[in-house]
């Protein structure tokens, strides 16, 4: 009976130990998958906005808009940031919020007239006669002005002209003539007229 027990126990014993070591893994592997990973710590984003500065708390990848989110910081139609609202942040980062506003300015400016020249061969040269008086025209003309933080930032630029009113061309006749020249010719002149010669 001895000898069959120490038998069963020296068959017995490896198996137990075979099973306890995977018991210990699978033990281990739970811990490993139940451990809470460690959370990096948020970014700390410096803002400048309306004239005052200011820091909020985020999220590691976060972006521009989503900085301005935590601020309270609503953009307008035409504000802009620095850096764009996609660029992702990290710690430290600032961002520049600029208010961007535009006005129109109209205006009304004259439009000069064209002087037009006629030549007349009937005319003395240089003798000028006035057909049609010259009349300025009159058009409206839009202008943009683009602002930054209340600062104009450009010249304005024309967005819109009309023409009011139509200018009046000038026309003048001019005359080219060429006052006559007597010229002296060497020799005779001989004239024939109903068989008759004269001589000059």
């Amino acid at each position: 009976m001895r000898l069959y027990h120490a038998r069963k126990s020296q068959v017995y014993f490896p198996q137990l130990r075979w099973w306890f070591t995977w018991l210990l893994l699978a033990a281990s592997l739970l811990q490993a998958c139940s451990a809470t990973p460690a959370t990096p710590q948020d970014i700390t984003v410096h803002i400048t906005a309306d004239g005052k500065q200011m820091s909020v708390r985020l999220p590691p990848a976060s972006t521009v808009q989503q900085a301005l989110d935590a601020a309270n910081l609503k953009l307008g139609t035409l504000d802009r940031t620095d850096p764009a609202l996609y660029t992702v942040l990290t710690d430290g980062a600032g961002v520049q919020l600029v208010r961007v506003t535009e006005s129109f300015e109209v205006k009304q400016e004259v439009i000069p007239f064209e002087r037009q020249t006629l030549r007349n061969e009937s005319l003395p040269k240089d003798q000028e006669i006035y057909l049609q008086k010259g009349q300025n025209g009159l058009q409206e003309i839009t202008y943009r002005h683009v602002y930054e933080d209340g600062v104009e930032t450009s010249t304005a630029t024309i967005v819109k002209r009309v023409t009011l009113q139509q200018p009046v061309p000038e026309i003048v006749m001019v005359g080219i003539q060429t006052p006559f020249v007597p010229i002296s010719l060497p020799g005779k002149l001989v004239y024939l007229r109903d068989g008759n010669a004269w001589s000059i």
